[in-house]
Formats: structure tokens, sequence, C-alpha cells
């Protein structure tokens, strides 16, 4: 405000010399007075404020004094005219020393801030100083208190009181200790009912321990005693199963055996060639059969010279199949009429080429027994018998599949035990499916089957493409 009032001061100058100098300027210069217009135009320069100042007529500078330095808002150019004539006779450039004006407040205001910085800064020590007496020591004791409480066990430590002058009522700062205090007191009743809690836990625990002891002990020895009788029923069972086997096997073989003997008879007293030519037919008949039932019992032992490697599947099965109608059609019995085969493309794999071909030969033996049974029951009835392979992920399989007489669903997975068959007597030993069995486990493999009785059988053997043993 007083810049603005002294700033309208100075342009009060241009008013006054606008008003007051320029009609006497008027006459000096029409007169050529130029003794009078320099003592006047001196006076205008001592005005004020008035920082520079220039006269020109007929395009001479007449009159000149200070620094020029114009500006919008400090500089102005009157025109002198005649009063008569309204001639202009010469121009007058005045220029107001606004710079100086600002100057002179700019350091006023400068000293002001200072001296209002500095009772500031005063006023906010005195504050601080007030304030931390009253306030911070306060807070800062409480938490000193607070941290040691953390650190150290609350029993130790008893109850927060505030150092300071006795003063009327209560304020902030003392609901706030009798809050810490009623919280430390809660804290230690809650600390206290905590260790009660983990003594009777631990009591438990120990008691509880001491039990489950005892029980791990009593139950060591009721496993104990259950191992030692499964080792007595595994030893009986395996006594029971041999001598079960061992009778299949002496009875299987006795009944060919007596065929031999008996006809081997006939063949010492019989002097007719015919008659000695079908006993010997019926002799060798039962001698394979014993001979049969001797190889499939070396295979179920284990005795085997074959060797794995790689072999082409589809052939094997080809082979089995063949062998298979081949033996059949030697003993006049049934054979179908065509079958269908649907093999896969370089179907490889490592196998035991004789065990493969001696399984697959004894399932497709099967298949076509089944459809044999199917044909004699129905006249119109046509048999299909399917073989198949296929690669799936790392394992080759091998499907054969038949629409004969189906497996009744009772039997389950029993029809893999030894001497179990459906054929008549004296048509098959119940081993062949036993020794598939066997062959595929031998190979790291599996043999399943699914059936609808009266419809259907499929049988699929699942081989892996890679044999540990063919690599070492």
């Amino acid at each position: 405000m007083d810049y603005q009032r002294d700033f309208d001061k100075l342009q009060n100058n241009f008013a006054i010399i606008k008003n007051s100098y320029l009609d006497s300027m008027a006459e000096h210069l029409w007169s050529y007075d130029t003794r009078l217009l320099e003592i006047q135009l001196d006076g205008l320069s001592r005005l004020q404020g008035v920082s520079h100042l220039r006269l020109v007529a007929d395009n001479k500078t007449i009159y000149e004094s200070g620094k020029s330095d114009p500006t919008e808002e400090n500089h102005k150019r009157f025109d002198i005219y005649h009063k008569n004539t309204n001639e202009i006779l010469g121009t007058l450039d005045v220029e107001l020393d606004v710079k100086s004006l600002r100057e002179k407040y700019f350091q006023e205001a400068i000293w002001i801030f200072i001296r209002q910085a500095a009772k500031t800064m005063v006023v906010v020590f005195c504050l601080y100083f007030i304030f931390n007496q009253i306030l911070v020591v306060h807070i800062q004791h409480i938490a000193d208190y607070l941290k040691n409480i953390s650190r150290r066990d609350t029993k130790d430590i008893s109850d927060l009181a505030l150092k300071r002058k006795v003063h009327e009522g209560e304020d902030e700062l003392d609901v706030l200790v009798a809050s810490i205090n009623l919280f430390r007191s809660e804290l230690l009743q809650a600390n206290q009912k905590l260790e009660n809690l983990n003594q009777a836990l631990e009591q438990k625990v120990t008691e509880r321990t001491l039990q489950l002891t005892t029980k791990n002990e009593s139950l060591e020895k009721a496993m104990l005693q259950i191992k030692r009788m499964q080792a007595t029923l595994v030893a009986q069972e395996r006594l029971a199963s041999l001598g079960s086997l061992t009778a299949s096997v002496a009875h299987e073989i006795r009944n060919p055996l007596n065929f031999v003997l008996n006809f081997s008879e006939l063949l010492t007293e019989s002097e007719n060639m015919e008659e000695i030519r079908e006993i010997s037919r019926v002799v060798l008949k039962h001698s394979q059969r014993i001979d049969q039932i001797v190889r499939s019992m070396q295979i179920l032992s284990g005795y085997d010279s074959d060797v794995l490697e790689n072999t082409d599947i589809n052939e094997i099965l080809k082979q089995a199949y063949q062998e298979t109608v081949s033996a059949r059609a030697l003993g006049s019995s049934y054979v179908p009429p065509k079958v269908t085969y649907r093999l896969g493309d370089n179907v490889v794999a490592p196998v035991y080429a004789t065990s493969l071909l001696r399984a697959l030969s004894n399932i497709i033996d099967n298949a076509i027994h089944a459809l044999e049974k199917k044909v004699i029951a129905n006249k119109s009835f046509e048999p299909e018998l399917t073989l198949s392979t296929a690669v799936r992920g790392d394992m080759v399989e091998i499907s054969i599949r038949d629409n004969g007489v189906g497996i009744p669903a009772i039997l389950g997975e029993k029809i893999f035990d030894p001497f179990l068959t459906t054929k008549a007597a004296g048509e098959g030993a119940g081993l062949g499916l036993t020794v598939a069995f066997n062959i595929a486990q031998k190979h790291g493999g599996t043999l399943k089957y699914t059936s609808e009785f009266g419809q259907w059988t499929e049988f699929v053997m699942a081989l892996p493409l890679v044999q540990e043993r063919l690599s070492t």
C-alpha cells in the first residue's frame, strides 16, 4: 500500500508537468528564450522522482538531463503546442525514478521478513520449550515404560507414574497412564493364566506320551505276534498250494500216462498192423499231452532259455495264429473260416519271442475253442476273430477278440489260476492262460480281459516298448 501511494505520487508529476510547465515552455520556445527555458527545465529536473528530461525542438535536442531507461510505466512524452496556433513547437520526454522506488520498498520488505522471521523463531522456541516440558517429556517416559514391558517380565515392573507437579483435575495424560496400568494388570493376569494352562498342558502331554508309549509297546508285541502268525499261515498256505498243485499235476499227467501204459500193453499183444497204427497214434497223442504239460510247468517255474530282443510284434501275432490253426488242423479240430487283422505300423518291441509266441497261441486257441462251441450250438452263427496291435504311449497292446460263448462273470480273475479250465476232460490242462499271464509279467507287462457271457471276449496284453534288461 505504501508503494502504491508513492507510485501514485510519482505519476502525479506527469499531471503537474502538463498543467504547470507546458504553457510557459511553449512561450519560451516561441520567443526562443533559451535562458528562461533552461532555468525552467533545471527546476523541473529537480522535481522529486524525475530521473530524466529531454526537450527536442526542430529535430534538435535543446536540453537533456539524467540517464534514460524508458519503460511503459515510467516514461511519458508531451507535445508542446502554441496556444494560439496549435502548432507543435517541440516534445518533452519525462522519465520517473520508479526503479529506485521499487528497490527502496524491496529492501524494506526484506527487513520486515527478517524481523518477522526472528519473532516467529522466538515464538517457536518458546512453544517448543513449553510443549516439551508439558507433554513430550511425559510421552517419552511412557514410551520407555512400554519398551521395558516388552523386554522384561511384567512382574518386575511397577505401575507407571508421571513425574510432574501436583495439578488439579484429570487430563489426557492421566487417562493414558491409568489405561496403561490397567493393561499391565490384565496382562499379568493373562500371563498367569497362560502359564497355568501351559503347565496343565505339559502334564497332559506327559501323561498321553506315557499312555502312547505303553500302547505302542503293546502294539509292537501284537504286530510281532501277527507277523509270526502270518508267516506260519503263509508257510501253511504254500504247503497247501504246493500239495494242491502237486496233486493237480499228478492227476493231469496220470490220465494220459494211463492211456500210454494201457495201449502199450495192447501194443505188445496185438499183431494187427492197422490196430498197431491206431494204438501208436493214441500213445503219441497222449505222450504229446504229457510233454505239453511238462513244458507249461517249466515256463511256470521260470525255467526258460529265451533271449530278449527287438522283434516285430505283428509277425509274432501272425505266426501264433498260423501255428495254432496248423496244430488244430492236424487233430481234425475246428478252424475259423476267416480272421481279421488290424495291425499298427512299425510295432517293434523288446520281447522273448518264443515265450510270447506260446502265450499268444494259447489265447488264440482258447478264442477258437469258444467260437467252435458257439458254432456247434448255433449253425447260423457267423464267427468273428479279430487280431490287433497298436502302440499307446510307452506300451504295445496286443488284442485278441472273438464273438464266441464268452466267460462267466463268476470266474473273474480265477481264469488265470493253474489247472482251471472250462473245456471237457482231455481237451486242456488249464495251464494256457496261466502261462500267458506269467509271460506277460515276465516282460514287465499285463494281461487283462473283458467279456460278456454268451456274446464276446477280448484279451489285451500290454508290453513295454523299453526293457531295462535289453539295455544292460
